[in-house]
């Protein structure tokens, strides 16, 4: 079994421009050797109002999706709640998640 692993920017032009050029998603994941789901999810979640699939605007999603900040980030409550819980000395353990 192949393990999980992004696509790079490379592999997403070759799939924009096999789909540009009229291939299936069959013949585009045979192609790249990816699952066809990779090629149909890649497809969908980067596709422009157009209809057509746009290499740098999936690539740009793909960044934006990988930088998302962490919930400790987002939550100042949260946040608050771990920094008085580390200075009364306890460990990252002893603090309840979620």
């Amino acid at each position: 079994m192949r393990c999980y692993s992004h696509l790079p920017d490379d592999e997403r032009e070759q799939i924009g421009l096999l789909k540009a050029a009229g291939h299936s998603i069959g013949a585009i994941a045979q192609a790249t050797g990816r699952p066809k789901s990779t090629v149909s999810r890649e497809l969908s979640r980067n596709r422009l109002p157009s209809g057509r699939c746009s290499p740098p605007r999936a690539a740009g999603a793909c960044q934006l999706r990988r930088r998302r900040e962490a919930a400790i980030e987002r939550d100042r409550a949260l946040r608050t709640f771990v920094r008085d819980r580390l200075a009364e000395g306890w460990t990252p353990e002893q603090i309840p998640a979620g």
